[in-house]
């Protein structure tokens, strides 16, 4: 695994190492040591799936609040999606920054997302599946995020929206929040 620094944040891009043979190949996508060695301390407690079946969906903005803030590593393992992330921590020095990424199986490669990002993405293909590795359990009443066409934000998705979950068009905007 290769950790490539997102700006001057404690996020990070991960190029993985798949190894391929005549079956076809075997990449490592998590390494307690690898991460320790990064200064990362990250230890997955949960797993999820997304299927986002309509190129154009967009899910998010989403973080979890603190008692439970959550870092995640998410990739995508299949089809190819546009990944946004934006620091919503109040003392960040990096704090408003967004950060995006496309991930897709073919570039092998997976986002770490420290506690207090946002986190959202639009898919560019049909079909696209999202893994995601979390830090911390999910508690509903914690959960939080901001419209991802917010103004504030200044969010540039590459493609018009053609689905959006009404709880993700029903979050506030930034500007009658605390979290700018």
């Amino acid at each position: 695994m290769k950790f490539i620094a997102l700006g001057e944040s404690d996020a990070r891009l991960i190029e993985l190492a798949p190894r391929a043979d005549v079956r076809g190949s075997f990449t490592r996508t998590w390494c307690a040591e690898s991460f320790a060695a990064q200064g990362i301390d990250f230890r997955p407690v949960q797993g999820n799936s997304s299927l986002t079946r309509v190129r154009g969906s967009v899910r998010g903005m989403h973080f979890q609040r603190a008692p439970k803030a959550d870092a995640k590593i998410v990739r995508c393992t299949a089809g190819r999606i546009h990944d946004v992330i934006v620091d919503v921590r109040s003392t960040s020095p990096t704090r408003g920054q967004i950060f995006a990424n496309e991930l897709a199986p073919s570039s092998a490669t997976m986002v770490y997302i420290p506690a207090g990002f946002a986190h959202g993405f639009q898919t560019l293909e049909d079909d696209s599946v999202v893994e995601y590795l979390m830090g911390v359990e999910y508690v509903e009443e914690l959960s939080d995020g901001f419209r991802h066409d917010d103004p504030l934000s200044g969010i540039r998705w590459p493609e018009p929206v053609t689905v959006l979950s009404p709880k993700d068009a029903g979050w506030p905007l930034l500007s009658h929040r605390k979290l700018w």
